[in-house]
């Protein structure tokens, strides 16, 4: 009866638009270097009769450790929302995006984003679909300032933004997906960009396991932080349904 019940559970989630994934990586090595990676992050998307909307949240942390130390190479938090008004011309939408990130290694103590505007699905079938959104917005920071005595503290930094991306999606076959993701919140003084490359391949019903190659550019620190950053990782990813 369980598993009756649980199975039309999912079956009316699905009916209803809802999906809700988890992707989970740990990557460690020891001897001549011992290096730990961490990745999580959760996926959900709900399709409503007016509202097409998609939150995402991810965990990223590195550390590697000396006989002496530990040193944390990467910590990253990142949330957001969009939520997509149907207008009544066909795939035509208005957008609302909020966006959260902190990022230890970026420059920056935090960085938030809110953006509104116009959102499209160029196609959407049942092989590919492709969508794209752009909007005026507004981000809002704590960014990293080193005085002469090399202090460091952090400023209130704020400005108006353009947000735009671009969303690709193909299905290679039965068992495997490729999507592309680009963004961009663009202002006067910074340009924060991500690029997603990922390859989906099931393994069972519910779990897939996923290549990502992500390149996140971040010019607004003042500081001397590399504003290009890479990360390729191979993670477990389990649809809940």
């Amino acid at each position: 009866m369980k598993k009756l019940y649980l199975k039309e559970k999912k079956l009316k989630q699905k009916a209803q638009g809802i999906s809700l994934s988890g992707e989970f990586g740990v990557l460690t090595a020891s001897g001549n270097t011992n290096t730990s990676t961490f990745k999580a992050a959760l996926t959900s998307e709900h399709e409503l009769p007016r509202w097409s909307n998609s939150y995402q949240s991810e965990i990223v942390y590195k550390q590697n450790k000396t006989a002496t130390d530990t040193i944390v190479t990467a910590q990253r938090f990142l949330i957001n929302a969009q939520l997509d008004y149907k207008l009544p011309s066909k795939n035509n939408r208005l957008f609302i995006f909020a966006e959260y990130n902190n990022d230890r290694f970026s420059g920056f103590r935090y960085q938030s984003a809110f953006a509104a505007g116009w959102s499209s699905h160029a196609w959407k079938n049942q092989e590919s679909q492709f969508r794209y959104s752009i909007g005026p917005g507004y981000a809002y920071a704590q960014r990293e300032v080193i005085d002469e005595n090399e202090r460091k503290s952090y400023g209130v930094f704020n400005e108006m933004i353009i947000r735009a991306s671009l969303d690709y999606r193909l299905s290679l076959s039965d068992s495997a997906r490729f999507r592309q993701f680009i963004s961009t919140e663009a202002g006067q003084e910074t340009n924060r960009s991500r690029s997603e490359t990922t390859l989906t391949a099931s393994i069972i019903e519910s779990l897939a396991m996923k290549l990502s190659f992500v390149m996140i550019y971040n010019d607004g620190t003042l500081q001397r932080n590399e504003d290009l950053s890479t990360e390729t990782s191979i993670s477990l990813v389990y649809q809940f349904f």
